[in-house]
């Protein structure tokens, strides 16, 4: 549990040399751990402590929060506002504090300070602890394990089902093409598991558009969707699209039950994998337009780290030229991903457009931007634009 894993990773970063920045709980409990663990562990540093007000994420200053974090020369950050407040914000804003490191790690730091009790240590190793803090905390937990507990079944009987069929799947039929772009393929293929992941091989640098071929992958589990996390994450901390063409039901399955379709895209086969990675390449500049006094900017392609400077760089210049009590309308139609950098900077544009006296809306999102809006609870922030879209 991270109870335990707590207490590790503070050890670890004692023996490194490496600095921590505790996030969360209340002051009182921050500065009653940080003379424990400081005692604790010779030689580990807390850099630095922040417990934010009481209310809503979006009220806080994220902007000065972070930048606190990141000029503290911290390497862990252990994020205290619990389970799933902890790990919206780390999503929206990890990048931004420049701490390697962040994890949720909900009541730890309670339990370092005396302020909360952990279970017996027999209900700790028979995996029963959930319980002891539903017990604890009934009004706040008894929804939310029940709908872990929903999740969990159906992950469970996908994954039976899953298990029952691989000796009767059929690799999906691969279609090629002939193309000039150049770009790296991948070619997965067999079960892709725990004990055997050599059939999903990653490349060792990403220097050019990835195109994964999972037409051969016949089972995957957990470890293969991690796998597949962290080709997706190499991908984009290089600057480079992946696509995933003639996915098997084998692969499809498991990374529809994961959530995760809205990391990439997936062609049916080359030909449109090809076409997505040209039409991403050519992904053209914001265009923005103004109609009966609301200003609207276009984007199109993906949102992310590496469009962020451009972004930020066109929604602060039409906000500057807004006038009072005028609306600005973002144009999502076109775009088919954004990661938590982007959604940061709707938030702090949402936040110039709001000091002005105006407001924002988003139109068009499609689902995989909707789901991350929705997963940040942004929705009601950034409503959809409900009038006319300019031709």
């Amino acid at each position: 549990s991270g109870s335990d894993m707590v207490p590790k990773l503070l050890e670890i970063c004692a023996a490194e040399g490496h600095a921590v920045y505790f996030f969360g709980s209340d002051m009182s409990t921050l500065e009653e751990a940080k003379v424990i663990v400081e005692e604790r562990y010779p030689g580990l540093k807390v850099a630095g402590m922040d417990s934010p007000p009481v209310g809503a994420v979006i009220d806080w200053d994220n902007d000065a929060l972070c930048e606190k974090m990141r000029s503290s020369g911290a390497k862990l950050l252990l994020v205290c506002l619990g389970c799933p407040k902890q790990e919206r914000w780390i999503f929206a804003h990890h990048k931004e504090t420049g701490v390697p490191l962040s994890i949720g790690v909900g009541a730890s730091l309670d339990f370092i300070a005396g302020k909360q009790k952990r279970a017996p240590m027999w209900m700790q190793k028979t995996g029963l602890e959930w319980f002891w803090r539903m017990s604890s905390s009934p009004k706040r937990l008894v929804s939310r394990y029940g709908k872990d507990l929903v999740f969990l079944t159906k992950a469970a009987a996908d994954q039976a089902r899953s298990q029952r069929r691989r000796g009767g799947i059929v690799p999906a039929a691969r279609v090629a093409t002939e193309n000039s772009m150049p770009v790296e393929r991948l070619t997965w293929k067999g079960e892709l598991q725990k004990s055997d992941l050599s059939g999903a091989p990653l490349p060792e640098g990403v220097a050019l558009p990835v195109l994964l071929d999972a037409s051969q992958v016949t089972f995957m589990d957990s470890s293969g969707l991690g796998r597949l996390a962290a080709l997706v994450r190499d991908c984009r901390s290089n600057g480079r699209q992946l696509v995933v063409t003639n996915a098997s039901a084998a692969f499809r399955s498991p990374v529809a039950s994961a959530k995760m379709e809205s990391l990439f895209p997936i062609a049916e086969n080359d030909d449109e994998a090809m076409r997505i990675l040209v039409s991403r390449s050519n992904q053209s500049a914001p265009r923005q337009t103004s109609a009966e006094g609301v200003r609207w900017v276009s984007f199109e392609g993906s949102l992310d780290a590496l469009q962020h400077d451009e972004m930020m760089a066109a929604l602060e210049t039409n906000i500057g030229s807004l006038g009072d009590d005028a609306a600005l309308v973002i144009d999502l139609r076109k775009v088919d991903f954004i990661d938590s950098r982007a959604v940061g900077g709707l938030v702090r544009a949402w936040k110039l457009v709001s000091a002005r006296g105006g407001s924002m809306f988003l139109h068009g999102a499609g689902e995989s931007v909707r789901e991350i809006i929705a997963l940040l609870r942004l929705d009601k922030m950034l409503p959809e634009w409900k009038g006319e879209a300019p031709a």
